[in-house]
């Protein structure tokens, strides 16, 4: 069965949880460390991307997202950046992306900003931060829109609600779950991003 497929009302809790909680980190070194701007960013994803360019996972820090927020008009990029530079990651590492407004517009500019910068045919593989519930949408996009030959690791976050164990216990868990699933299917349906088979192990869930 393809995602864009699946009916979520039929959907387990366990199904969706295998569906989104999948991509644990490998370990693996890349070229680039691409964090995922958000609200809640700032505590939620940047300590992670900052404490993965200092263990040496990657030498450069690639900060995507363009929405202006109250407390940080001049953009989540621009704010997260200087943030990222008060704790210890230099700015000569750190590539902004300052247009994006969603997801799918993270993925574009930032593609962009790479074939401007580092070149594409320069990244072999590219580490992947955002909240753990949102790296299955973000994955498929990249893998939708950057060249075949770049591979992927994950890191990803947890807020206190919406863990692998615990977001169908509360109704911000699930709307984070669900909204994650629609937009995706969304995208797919529209043309926007590459359909894929639901993995076997994800349909053998009770």
């Amino acid at each position: 069965m393809l995602f864009s497929e699946l009916n979520q009302a039929d959907l387990t809790e366990a199904q969706c949880t295998a569906l989104l909680f999948r991509y644990p980190d490998d370990g693996a070194a890349g070229d680039v460390i691409m964090l995922a701007g958000s609200r809640m960013a700032r505590t939620l994803r940047l300590p992670t991307a900052v404490a993965l360019y200092q263990a040496g996972r990657a030498p450069r820090l690639l900060i995507s997202g363009g929405r202006r927020w109250q407390d940080q008009p001049a953009g989540e990029s621009v704010a997260l950046a200087s943030a990222a530079e008060e704790m210890g990651v230099p700015a000569s590492a750190i590539l902004t992306e300052n247009k994006s407004q969603y997801t799918l517009a993270n993925v574009r500019y930032s593609k962009a900003l790479l074939a401007d910068t580092i070149g594409l045919d320069q990244l072999h593989r590219i580490i992947l931060v955002t909240n753990a519930y949102h790296m299955n949408r973000l994955y498929h996009m990249m893998r939708s829109y950057f060249p075949a030959h770049i591979a992927y690791s994950f890191h990803g976050t947890s807020d206190p609600y919406t863990r692998a164990d615990n977001w169908f216990a509360s109704p911000l868990g699930r709307r984070h779950v669900h909204h994650e699933l629609s937009g995706l299917q969304q995208a797919i349906r529209k043309g926007e991003v590459s359909d894929y088979p639901v993995p076997d192990d994800v349909l053998a869930q009770d």
